[in-house]
């Protein structure tokens, strides 16, 4: 064979065999460990969700306020508090290109606040009622219905410290879950002033330093940075400590009892189905006086329930963040992905939706 012939068939096995060689597999990118992916058959749920806090949002008369998702971080390091979880271990925050310190929110509330001062909206008729729902982030620990990616619905109310204020939006809140076709209860509580709070902080930590050697190693921590936390751990032998600790309602000043008391009338009048848990607080720090939870009211197969949403009065809050001395707040947020999850697992009976 001629050697330019030969050199030919030789280049073309070589061809051939590099044609069969197999293709280095493509990796594919993996979703983020605690974020999640909604799919089209969850949809529907989503959409009826939306619309029916949408619809309970315009019966009310309540304004819709979408604000970013990036905020500059001390917002939410003066509003919800330093020494907090969320602030100290969860929350996302990053330095821009231009040297910005900002953080994704980890809650809305502190966004509001920050609203209604910029746009001069204390200058307006008062009370201001707004609303909105959208992403919120928090590196936490994912695990069943806590994701790193989550989202919620608020509902704010600026301008009034009446106590009608703190049960209507919970009328609301249980408004819209009747809406929704769940069962649902709240559970109640008031904290008082943050001076109060600070004499109730000595006695509970004076309590829980006498029995630390029953609790966890996370509560240790919280006996030093954020007492009141105490009062939240899930662990058994925490809730056994727990239920001879001090309470607050013992610590509450007079303005605070009348105050409370006039919200419970209220829900009583309107028939809002409530239990009163002296243990309850809340996570961040601004809040003030009543607070509350709404927890579905159906047994839960012996798990331990967590909470679909809660809120309560914040009345230094706007104060806090340069706003006019003296203006009240009260507002609750709840999980979406909660809710749904509960309407999936009841196998509530979603509305067919009409082209």
């Amino acid at each position: 064979m001629p050697k330019k012939a030969e050199d030919k068939k030789t280049k073309e096995e070589t061809e051939d065999k590099q044609e069969e060689k197999p293709k280095k597999r493509i990796k594919t990118p993996e979703l983020l460990r605690g974020f999640r992916d909604l799919l089209p058959e969850e949809q529907p749920y989503w959409d009826f969700l939306r619309s029916t806090v949408r619809g309970i949002a315009d019966s009310y008369s309540f304004q819709r306020l979408v604000t970013p998702v990036i905020e500059d971080k001390d917002l939410f390091i003066r509003t919800v508090g330093k020494q907090t979880d969320i602030v100290e271990k969860e929350m996302y925050q990053f330095e821009t290109p231009g040297g910005e310190k900002v953080a994704l929110r980890p809650e809305m509330t502190a966004s509001f606040a920050r609203a209604y001062i910029n746009h001069g909206m204390l200058d307006r008729p008062q009370p201001v009622k707004l609303w909105d729902m959208g992403p919120l982030f928090r590196h936490d620990r994912p695990q069943a219905g806590r994701y790193r990616q989550f989202n919620q619905f608020n509902f704010e109310v600026f301008g009034s410290e009446e106590p009608i204020i703190d049960a209507q939006l919970m009328v609301l809140l249980h408004s819209i879950f009747k809406e929704l076709g769940l069962d649902v209860v709240m559970q109640v509580n008031s904290i008082g002033t943050p001076q109060t709070r600070q004499e109730y902080k000595v006695e509970l930590v004076a309590y829980y330093r006498s029995n630390r050697a029953r609790i966890c190693d996370e509560c240790k921590r919280r006996l030093q940075k954020n007492p009141l936390r105490l009062l939240d751990c899930k662990e058994e032998g925490c809730q056994e400590v727990r239920a001879e600790a001090p309470m607050i309602v013992d610590w509450l000043d007079e303005d605070s009892k009348n105050h409370f008391m006039q919200v419970l009338e209220f829900l009583d009048e309107i028939e809002v189905p409530y239990v009163l848990n002296p243990h309850l607080v809340r996570g961040l720090d601004y809040y003030n006086r009543t607070v509350f939870e709404v927890y579905l009211a159906k047994e839960d197969n012996g798990r331990s329930q967590s909470a679909l949403g809660g809120g309560g009065r914040y009345d230094g809050l706007i104060e806090l963040l340069g706003g006019r001395e003296g203006t009240p707040g009260c507002g609750f947020a709840v999980g979406m992905e909660r809710v749904v999850a509960a309407l999936r697992e009841q196998e509530v009976s979603i509305p067919v939706r009409r082209p």
